[in-house]
């Protein structure tokens, strides 16, 4: 008799497999959970990877792949529900906290795998990330005044409004595509369009932002140059029409076909500009806005503004005026009748333009002296005078010493919106001889600093929005160029015209802006010429053969981004030598023989190998290999140069310095005077316990770990041992630091690495990152956490046995720890962690983080 097997249909076989699914979650709940926690701590691992690799890039400038943050936040969202995963009472009788645990725990396993395999389609590279890409990770700026504080309460009544309403005209949604701000010389125009386009980064109103500077000598390949290199591609095209179709196709691939927002910034244009010769088109393509600023309407409606989209920048009403006059000069009008009557006869001749009120204002600040005030009322009162230009002279003649006039003049050679770098004015300075009275280059830069610090507070310069950079303003700079006879200096971009330019006058200090070919003329003759600039994208293609031996007074010699720059041989007056992001071919030995050279800087240069014959330059104070990728140094390099104060050897990640075992020793003896030293312990033979650290003032040192870029000038990251640091005694340097990284083994506080625990072993501190510490179960003792007065950020994550910042006993009811300046404090993934100090209360005191901890 034949068996008939049971007919199963599709239904049957459906619902058969979902209860054995459901089934499955209740009896292999242990096995998904523990699957799942092996894999989450996997993924962890990765995510601490990506993060690593991100942070890097940012710090170096390059780009980071576009899902890399979307895929950290969802691991960060997968972290939080395997957290929340209830994995108490799922016994074997408990059967819906069993199907429960089963079923979450197989879903993230999928999501776990399918960001494992997400993590393995993210491909890193070392491209640079352009200057136009706004980065996505910019939080949001939520006060769009202006950063001025002398200024941000007086202007405003008119000029907020006028903020408000062209910052709406830029949104992407809003159909006006060309926007202008117009006015004169000095109403402020490029200030409101620097605070418009923070505000459009801020807010990521734009994909791309780009901005190039016209200015009134328009030379349309440097223009080009300046576009490309926003979009981070090169222009190797000759011919200008050719260069322009180029830009068009570069524009419409970073566009996507307008699915990206552009915002392309014209500053200071004097006159109509072809839109076609920097790939653009009228009217322009999907995607993209143009804001333009000059002192000249018709220029605008020109260019196709249309009437209603040109800001008209006026001067500022009689109240905004006084306002803004008497806030800067910080006198109270209704103490001193005398002073208020002068005040009023300046504002009269200031006519409400912001840079005159500004500049004449601060040079009055805080001085009661009417004769002072009287005095500068005569200068700008001449009517045969131009008020601006005796505003000028008046705040430079009221420069309290000369090394500020002497720092004034030498910021006036550098181009147009260029940001000019405090390092270059010291190296430049201390070539020229500036500081005289001064016998080290540390001291030398202290100076500059304050100077520079004086000069912005006389609104004679200008604050940057990079770190460690200064501007001019243009009417200023033209003030410079064009006021000093003593001083006879130029800055010129190199041009058809530029031979001519070059053979009407003898100069002391010269800067060109290059671009393309350079070539000098061959009777280029200027025998007292000081200081020679080459800066931009350019080559020298020629040069007569005797070029530097015209030139007997030669002092500092700089290059900036030329390929195979014109170098000096046996130039023995030269005392500066800078080489910063050149490309040097074959052998540099014969620098050696420039025997009295006291500052060299071949940073970012391509440089492979740094010659022995170095070390035949017997008064150099200053050496910077910055950037320099491989670099091998050679034997005997370091062993003459016993009056090196500063050394920079700060390399790109992944390509650390190769020292021989001649050349580690010869780093460990002149470490005994550095002042400065910038140096990574990573992946080399040279060992920390070789170098003395003790008359260190200005560092930026790595330990077991390549590299970052630092906030602030003294600065530590230690990614070693407990015993490692007390070993090398890099600890000295803890009293100074105010940047400091750790992930140290070993540790169980801040006390157990310091020299000699004291209240002042961390005074400096400013920030204070801490992580991936096995050992770490409170981070300060009540001894130490006293001292920490400049403290402004702790970040602590990832201590598995951490359980307080703070270790310590009350003594008192009324106890308290306080944290005068702290404004973040970030904590996470400290599993043990359970109060922020036993006993005491921790409050940070600042208004804006009024929170009490107990």
């Amino acid at each position: 008799m034949d068996v008939v097997a049971p007919v199963v249909t599709p239904v049957v076989e459906s619902i058969m497999g979902v209860i054995k699914r459901h089934v499955g979650y209740v009896v292999s709940s242990t096995h998904n959970v523990n699957e799942m926690r092996t894999n989450m701590e996997e993924l962890n691992a990765m995510a601490r990877d990506m993060k690593t690799k991100k942070e890097t890039n940012v710090a170096n400038n390059l780009m980071v792949p576009q899902y890399v943050p979307t895929w950290l936040t969802e691991v960060e969202k997968i972290h939080e529900k395997v957290g929340n995963l209830p994995t108490g009472g799922t016994g074997c009788f408990n059967i819906k906290a069993r199907y429960t645990a089963g079923k979450r725990s197989s879903d993230i396993l999928k999501d776990i795998d399918r960001l494992k395999k997400q993590r393995s389609e993210i491909i890193w590279s070392d491209e640079q990330r352009p200057l136009g890409k706004v980065r996505s990770t910019i939080p949001y700026a939520s006060d769009p005044v202006a950063n001025d504080i002398d200024t941000q309460n007086v202007i405003k009544t008119s000029r907020e409004l006028m903020f408000d309403d062209a910052l709406k005209a830029l949104e992407p949604n809003n159909k006006c595509q060309m926007i202008a701000l117009c006015g004169m010389g000095g109403i402020g125009k490029t200030t409101m369009m620097e605070q418009l386009k923070k505000v459009a980064e801020d807010r990521r109103m734009f994909d791309w932002v780009l901005k190039v500077v016209i200015g009134e000598n328009k030379n349309q390949i440097n223009i080009q140059d300046a576009v490309a290199e926003y979009i981070g591609q090169p222009l190797t095209e000759k011919d200008k029409y050719t260069r322009a179709e180029r830009l068009r196709k570069k524009f419409e691939g970073i566009s996507e076909d307008g699915k990206k927002k552009i915002l392309v910034i014209l500053d200071d244009l004097w006159e109509e500009m072809d839109l076609k010769d920097i790939g653009l088109t009228t009217p322009l393509p999907k995607g993209f806005k143009l804001l333009l600023t000059s002192r000249k309407e018709k220029v605008c409606t020109t260019m196709g503004v249309e009437t209603d989209s040109i800001f008209k920048i006026a001067r500022l009403d009689e109240r905004e005026a006084k306002n803004m006059f008497w806030q800067i000069a910080r006198i109270n009008p209704d103490r001193d009748r005398d002073l208020f009557r002068i005040g009023e006869d300046i504002l009269k001749k200031c006519d409400g333009l912001p840079m005159a009120i500004k500049t004449i204002a601060s040079t009055l600040k805080d001085d009661e002296d009417k004769e002072t005030w009287e005095n500068a009322l005569d200068r700008i009162r001449d009517e045969s005078s131009h008020y601006l230009k005796d505003i000028f002279v008046i705040s430079y003649n009221n420069l309290k010493d000369d090394d500020e006039k002497a720092i004034f003049l030498l910021s006036g050679l550098f181009p147009d919106d260029h940001n000019i770098r405090i390092e270059d004015l010291t190296r430049y300075g201390w070539g020229l001889k500036l500081f005289n009275n001064l016998n080290s280059i540390s001291k030398a830069r202290r100076r500059v600093k304050a100077c520079v610090g004086n000069l912005i507070s006389s609104n004679l310069l200008i604050e940057s929005d990079t770190r460690g950079c200064v501007k001019i303003h243009d009417l200023v700079r033209d003030f410079v160029l064009s006021n000093f006879s003593n001083v006879k200096q130029a800055s010129l971009v190199n041009d058809d015209n530029i031979s001519d330019q070059l053979r009407k006058d003898s100069y002391e200090r010269l800067l060109l802006k290059c671009r393309g070919m350079v070539e000098l003329p061959a009777d280029f003759n200027h025998p007292n010429l000081a200081l020679l600039s080459l800066m931009g994208r350019g080559e020298v293609s020629k040069s007569p053969e005797d070029f530097y031996t015209r030139m007997e007074k030669l002092r500092v010699v700089a290059y900036e981004g030329i390929y195979k720059p014109l170098l000096p041989r046996r130039l023995t007056t030269l005392r500066t030598l800078c080489l910063d992001s050149c490309k040097l071919l074959g052998d540099i030995s014969f620098l050696g023989d420039l025997i009295n050279l006291e500052v060299l800087s071949l940073a970012f240069c391509g440089i492979s190998n740094l010659p022995s014959a170095i070390g035949n330059l017997k008064r150099l104070k200053l050496l910077d290999l910055t950037g320099c990728v491989n670099l091998r140094v050679d034997d005997g390099v370091f062993q003459s140069l016993d009056k090196l104060a500063e050394l920079y050897i700060r390399n790109q990640p992944g390509n650390p310095v190769r020292f021989t075992e001649d050349s580690c020793e010869g780093l460990k003896m002149v470490s005994c005077n550095l002042i400065t030293l910038e140096l990574e312990f990573f992946r080399n033979i040279l060992q920390p316990k070789n170098v003395s650290f003790k008359k260190l003032e200005r560092f930026r040192i790595s330990m077991g770990a390549q590299i970052k870029k630092f906030t602030f000038e003294k600065a530590l990251k230690l990614v070693v041992s407990c015993e490692e640091i007390l070993e090398c005694k890099i600890n000295e340097l803890f009293e100074r630091t105010e940047e400091l990284e750790l992930s140290v083994n070993g540790m169980s506080c801040l006390e157990d690495i310091s020299k000699h625990p004291s209240q002042h072993s961390f005074c400096n501190l400013k920030l204070l990152e801490v992580y991936k510490c096995a050992d770490l179960t409170s981070i300060f003792t009540v001894n130490v956490v006293s001292s920490l007065m400049k403290l402004e950020s702790l970040t602590v994550s990832e201590c598995p046995l951490l359980e307080s910042l703070v270790n310590g006993e009350s003594s008192g009811a009324n106890n308290a720890i306080k944290f005068q300046k702290l404004k973040l404090l970030k904590l996470e993934k400290l599993p043990r962690f359970v109060s922020l100090c036993g006993g005491y209360q921790v409050y940070r005191s600042s208004p804006t983080y009024g929170v009490k901890y107990v």
